[in-house]
C-alpha cells in the first residue's frame, strides 16, 4: 500500500537525497549526492537571476562549495544540509532570492531524482519495485499539524481504510513521477 524512505532506514534509503551517490547536472557539475545537489543548485540558481554581480558572484562562489572535491563535499549528509539552510551555518538568502528558488526548486529536484533514477542501478531497482505503492518521504519527530506545512515530507494515515497523506510529502511524489511515466513507456 505505501513504502516509507528515508535515510537512515535500510531499505530505501536510495531515494533520499541524503543517500551518496553521484549527481551530475547540467553536465559539468558534479555532486556527491542529492543534497550536496539541491542545495549547490539552489545558489546557483539564484545567482543566475542575481542583477547585481558582486551578489552573483558572491551565490557562485558558495554554489560551488557543494560540488564534488569542493569544501563542503566532505561532510556528513546532515551537515551539507545545514550549510544549505536558512539558519546560521548557511548563506543567507534574500527574501526576493527565496522566492526566486521556490519557483525553480521542485523542477531541480527532478532533475536529481531523474539523474539517480538514470544513473544508478540500486535506485533504479528499488524505485521499480515499489510499484503500485504511494512512496512517502516521513516528517521524522513532527507532529501531526506541524507535517501538514512541510512541503518535502508527509505522513501516511489510514482513515476510513484509505490511505490519506498529510504534508506535501513533494520528494515522495517526484519519484512516483517518474516510477510512473517509466511504467507507461
Amino acid at each position: 500500500m505505501f513504502f516509507n524512505f528515508f535515510s537512515k532506514k535500510k531499505e530505501g534509503r536510495e531515494l533520499s537525497n541524503f543517500y551518496e551517490g553521484v549527481v551530475v547536472l547540467d553536465d559539468d557539475r558534479i555532486y556527491g549526492s542529492g543534497e550536496a545537489a539541491f542545495h549547490g543548485s539552489k545558489y546557483m540558481n539564484v545567482g543566475n537571476t542575481s542583477n547585481d554581480l558582486d551578489r552573483k558572484q558572491e551565490l557562485y562562489e558558495y554554489a560551488k562549495k557543494f560540488e564534488l572535491g569542493q569544501e563542503f563535499s566532505s561532510l556528513p549528509e546532515n551537515e551539507i544540509k545545514k550549510r544549505g539552510g536558512r539558519g546560521k551555518y548557511g548563506m543567507k538568502l534574500e527574501v526576493n532570492e527565496i522566492k526566486k528558488w521556490e519557483e525553480v526548486c521542485l523542477d531541480v529536484q527532478r532533475d536529481i531524482c531523474r539523474y539517480k533514477y538514470e544513473n544508478d542501478d540500486d535506485v533504479r531497482e528499488l524505485l521499480d519495485s515499489t510499484i503500485g505503492k504511494v512512496l512517502i518521504h516521513p516528517a521524522m519527530r513532527c507532529n501531526r499539524e506541524k507535517v501538514k506545512n512541510r512541503l518535502w515530507e508527509g505522513r501516511g494515515e489510514i482513515c476510513d481504510g484509505k490511505l490519506v497523506v498529510l504534508g506535501g510529502n513533494m520528494l515522495g511524489n517526484i519519484w512516483m513521477e517518474i516510477r510512473d511515466s517509466k511504467e507507461r513507456e
